[in-house]
């Protein structure tokens, strides 16, 4: 535990751009520690707001938007953007599932199963069941990220991820999932800013038999 948190990150990106930013937990986190609200009264599952909850942060919001707009009206000087603080690596993002890429299936089975409900994420991917099951991607990018499913079904199966054939870059994909809330849609980088070029992405099975099947969602690529 490191002791930060998201909003160390975001504002960083804010003070370069010089774009204003509303904290929640400089707000209502503090409004909650000073014990004006329990925890209990803004979140059911201790993470994500509630009606109260969420009626107070729009109020923050909508607060801060106005004295953003004030300020706004009494700046005369137009205020030009600076450079960009890093490289653009996902301005042209694609998400692959089956109905965009033909990886070779080595074991590993497209799930062609139509799913319905509106909290089934876990479609449109391919699925491995046994050790030694394999899935082979080769696609052009300089960024590469894997969407896989993390289960509380558990014990779940494993896999491991071979970039270009490189045994020293390989991935623990790992199918078991340590919260409680429910089934994690986990993404998992596999190549930032590097070369554009065609690369390989090989997935083996580590284990299998016995255990929850092993859920590929996607490839996110640029």
């Amino acid at each position: 535990d490191t002791g930060e948190n998201a909003q160390e990150y975001h504002n960083k990106v804010g003070e370069w751009y010089r774009i204003p930013y509303v904290s929640i937990k400089d707000t209502v986190y503090q409004k909650m520690k000073n014990g004006e609200f329990t925890r209990q009264e803004l979140t059911e599952d201790g993470l994500h707001p509630n009606a109260m909850g969420h009626k107070l942060v729009a109020g923050e919001i909508i607060a801060f938007l106005e004295k953003v707009k004030k300020q706004m009206w009494e700046e005369e000087a137009e205020q030009m953007l600076p450079p960009q603080l890093t490289a653009n690596a996902y301005e042209y993002a694609r998400c692959l599932t089956i109905r965009d890429i033909c990886p070779q299936l080595l074991g590993f089975r497209a799930d062609t199963e139509e799913k319905m409900g509106h909290l089934d994420f876990f479609k449109n991917g391919w699925i491995g069941k046994k050790k030694g099951d394999r899935i082979v991607f080769k696609v052009e990018a300089s960024c590469i990220a894997v969407q896989y499913r993390k289960t509380l079904k558990q014990p779940a199966a494993r896999a491991k991820l071979i970039l270009d054939g490189d045994s020293e870059q390989t991935f623990l994909l790992d199918g078991n999932f340590d919260e409680t809330w429910g089934e994690c849609l986990w993404l998992e980088r596999i190549l930032h800013h590097g070369v554009r070029k065609e690369h390989t992405i090989e997935i083996e099975m580590q284990e299998g038999e016995g255990l929850t099947p092993f859920y590929m969602m996607s490839l996110i690529v640029a």
